[in-house]
């Protein structure tokens, strides 16, 4: 047995017993066994086993006339970029009638690019690997069935759960892409155009026509594949419109956690707006979208997740091959 199954097995059991976890790190193999242990299928061994669903999309990224003032990002000295979209469901869920969403862009300039990976949520659940790894174990049915009581009961301990299960009770099931917020959950950091200094800010894509949520008497009347039949409906008409906003973190608040919710005022700043105008079928779907793709001007995030995250990213993506 390879020692990363042994290490995945002694992590499980400890778990299982709730016992805490202070020893070796979790690895992106171990979390990528994880999620296809939850979300695989053996006779589709090449499948998509998170963010399962969705489907792509193109369009272009306008950014801020006054930008380069704010923030010193050559890609965006360009008046118009490319951009490559893959709205997604979260997990393997391939149901739209879901709160997950998940909005994956590739913005491709002249001589560089900018990838950004993001979710309808301003938290993520899990802080650490650690905890990663936990949110989907206690997830995995044994005989068949998911110990719902043992969801219930980590849920309630451990702070990150339940900060996010609360969360997302306040999340209805928006109408279409069209009215989804997505966030980047992760804090990155900019170049400051006046003195130089990197400084850090979350972002958000905020949707020209509103924030929408069904009723639960319109969500009973809404097929399986709604939001692709919505987004075909709406593009004929006109494109989908978001405005990008950096949100600037105050002196207070976590840059490294990302379940940390920033509260307060805070400076925002427009950075441009996203067109999506064209449906690009599925192919897109087979991709791998990396967090670290980022453009001079910006820097890396230092939370735990986000370095395990492009590592567990290239791990599934290469198993699907």
């Amino acid at each position: 047995m390879k020692m990363k199954n042994i290490y995945l097995c002694i992590f499980a059991i400890t778990i299982m017993f709730g016992g805490s976890v202070v020893a070796q790190e979790v690895t992106s193999d171990a979390i990528a066994d994880i999620f296809y242990r939850l979300n695989g299928d053996p006779k589709n061994p090449k499948m998509k086993i998170n963010h399962t669903k969705g489907f792509c999309a193109s369009g272009v990224f306008i950014p801020s006339k006054d930008i380069s003032k704010k923030i010193n990002i050559p890609l965006l000295e360009q008046k118009k970029i490319k951009t490559l979209a893959r709205f997604s469901l979260g997990g393997a869920v391939m149901d739209d009638r879901s709160k997950g969403r998940g909005l994956a862009l590739r913005l491709e300039g002249d001589k560089e690019t900018w990838t950004m990976v993001m979710l309808n949520s301003e938290i993520n659940f899990a802080r650490t690997p650690e905890e990663f790894f936990q949110f989907f174990s206690m997830k995995i049915p044994v005989d068949g069935k998911v110990d719902q009581a043992k969801i219930a009961k980590l849920t309630s301990e451990v702070e990150s759960f339940r900060k996010f299960d609360e969360y997302m009770k306040n999340v209805g099931f928006t109408a279409s892409v069209a009215n989804t917020p997505y966030y980047s959950v992760h804090t990155f950091y900019f170049k400051d155009a006046k003195s130089g200094k990197m400084i850090a800010a979350r972002w958000k894509f905020v949707p020209e026509d509103g924030v929408k949520y069904l009723s639960e008497n319109d969500k009973k009347t809404k097929s399986k594949d709604y939001l692709l039949q919505e987004f075909n409906k709406q593009i004929k008409n006109k494109s989908i419109n978001y405005k990008m906003y950096l949100v600037l973190a105050n002196p207070q608040d976590a840059t490294n956690d990302t379940t940390a919710i920033w509260s307060g005022k805070h400076e925002e700043v427009l950075v441009g707006v996203l067109n999506v105008n064209k449906y690009e079928g599925m192919e897109c779907n087979q991709e791998v979208f990396f967090p670290s793709d980022i453009p001079q001007g910006v820097g890396a995030p230092v939370d735990p997740l986000f370095q395990i995250r492009n590592e567990t990213y290239g791990v599934t993506f290469g198993r699907r091959q």
